[in-house]
């Protein structure tokens, strides 16, 4: 059986795709984690159990100098239970770079 270089070309390109989506995933999840962590530890409530990405690019580490894709994933969350707050998390790769959260009332 031979397989002629187009297919060869396009079932690479689905395999890249789908490998690139599977650890689009997995970092979504570790984003989720953390959110999840930091409203735990500030006595805030994380809305809708969810973070959604809103930017995406390419920056360096600083420590080693590699190119890693830098996510910004933005969530909503409550400190009283009656307004809803913007914050935003940003990681470089898998590493958490920041959480910044919209200033709101403290109970």
């Amino acid at each position: 059986m031979w397989i002629d270089l187009t297919a060869l070309i396009w079932m690479s390109l689905i395999a890249l795709i789908a490998l690139l989506w599977w650890q689009n995933l997995k970092v979504r999840e570790l984003a989720l984690k953390q959110v999840k962590r930091y409203c735990d530890r500030e006595a805030l409530q994380l809305l809708d159990q969810s973070v959604a990405l809103r930017h995406l690019s390419m920056a360096r580490n600083p420590h080693n100098g590699q190119l890693h894709l830098k996510r910004r994933y933005n969530f909503e969350f409550t400190s009283t239970g009656d307004e809803r707050y913007q914050g935003h998390i940003e990681l470089l790769g898998s590493r958490l770079l920041h959480i910044e959260v919209d200033a709101h009332r403290v109970p």
